[in-house]
């Protein structure tokens, strides 16, 4: 939670609907409807409910009425002081933590992070707020002038921001977290970085077959594509949630279906396919769902990604299984299969480790994104699966709350 955060709950306690709190805070209306859906929980759960088209504070939200209007105050302070429109609670305990102790080492053990990423996270902290905050000595570390006139800030936050904060979220986030991803997501490490407030490093991988990979099981969060028929089991120590799940389409020749919405499995019986190479997800998934349809296709192809493959969907030679929004740009020939058949983008992070809170963030971010394409490029559809939320929970107006793995118990 950051001073914004904060301030949004007062001004939800003032009544404020959401143009006026998009006018106090700067954000825009769809950035406050994103932080407050972060912000309202199950029932009384959050510091916000919803209230039909608004919000209400909840028991728990006006219970910390008072220290959240103490926090904002020394949040604005010290964003004063460092001439930053916001200010990170979470960034000015790490700061005071270390102020305390005197040395990296001794807030890494106080905090029960490893050191480098303590280092880093500070690194980080001095970039964002443009001061250089510790002398680095022999003996450990000395504040410096400038936060020498911010500590007692920090400590009047830092009395005040237990009530503020979740119990359950480690006191500041881990400075290094491994991200294995199926997928490259345009904006995705500079979000986490700005707004999740942690490293990633991000590595592309592919899964080949049926099992997690080694580089998934080295990770801290596994983003990956749950197909069809094939999908992947979680290991166990991992949880696991659906971050937005989508219809099946097939990518078709232009002569195929012309004027159709829908077509059937078994009406591709005749044509040729593209999927990917033999083994993979894609290739297992087309062949186990065209063999449950009453047929075996008929895989003339296997370079579903690159310019190879898009030549040959262009070009109207083979049919091709993908989602909604995984529908390449310009004029192909898509169709929705008739099928209840659905794509599901899945996140993966160790069970009650560091990474939780990020994987939380990156769930959101996820689905935000997808209602965002889906809005710019399919809304149609989107309002198809915001009607129906009891067979797509994902696209529902609702917060995202961690599922525990049933493998787990």
């Amino acid at each position: 939670m950051d001073a914004r955060d904060l301030r949004l709950l007062l001004g939800v306690a003032d009544g404020a609907d959401v143009g006026d709190l998009a006018a106090r805070s700067g954000i825009s209306e769809s950035g406050v409807r994103r932080r407050l859906g972060r912000l309202a929980g199950v029932g009384e759960a959050g510091w916000l409910c919803r209230t039909g088209q608004g919000y209400r504070l909840s028991e728990r939200g006006r219970a910390a009425l008072d220290a959240i209007g103490r926090a904002v105050t020394a949040c604005d302070t010290i964003a004063g002081i460092i001439d930053a429109d916001s200010v990170s609670v979470r960034h000015a305990q790490l700061v005071d933590v270390v102020a305390a102790t005197g040395s990296i080492g001794g807030a890494a053990r106080h905090l029960g992070l490893p050191q480098p990423s303590v280092s880093a996270l500070v690194a980080r902290i001095e970039r964002q707020w443009r001061a250089v905050l510790f002398e680095r000595t022999p003996g450990g570390v000395r504040p410096t002038p400038i936060l020498v006139e911010l500590l007692p800030h920090l400590r009047a936050l830092a009395s005040v921001t237990s009530p503020v904060t979740d119990p359950e979220e480690p006191p500041v986030p881990p400075g290094v977290l491994q991200l294995a991803s199926e997928f490259g997501f345009s904006g995705l490490l500079d979000a986490l970085r700005d707004d999740a407030l942690v490293d990633v490093r991000q590595h592309i991988v592919d899964i080949p077959g049926p099992d997690w990979t080694p580089a998934m099981l080295a990770a801290d969060i596994c983003v990956y594509a749950d197909l069809p028929l094939v999908g992947l089991a979680v290991p166990p120590g991992w949880d696991s949630t659906v971050a937005f799940e989508d219809p099946a389409y097939v990518l078709m020749p232009h002569d195929v279906g012309p004027g159709r919405t829908e077509i059937s499995l078994r009406e591709l019986a005749g044509l040729d396919w593209l999927t990917g190479p033999a083994g993979t997800r894609n290739h297992r998934s087309v062949v186990s769902l065209c063999r449950a349809a009453g047929f075996e296709p008929r895989i003339r192809f296997t370079a579903l990604n690159g310019p190879s493959g898009r030549r040959i969907l262009e070009g109207g030679g083979a049919v091709a299984l993908t989602s909604a929004t995984l529908v390449p740009a310009g004029t192909m020939h898509t169709v929705r299969l008739a099928e209840d058949v659905r794509i599901r983008m899945t996140v993966s992070w160790r069970h009650r480790s560091t990474a939780t809170a990020t994987a939380g963030w990156l769930v959101r971010w996820l689905r935000d994104q997808q209602v965002r394409r889906l809005a710019e490029c399919r809304p149609d559809l989107l309002t198809e699966l915001r009607a129906d939320p009891a067979r797509w929970p994902t696209y529902a107006r609702q917060e995202v709350h961690r599922t525990h793995h049933p493998e787990q118990d």
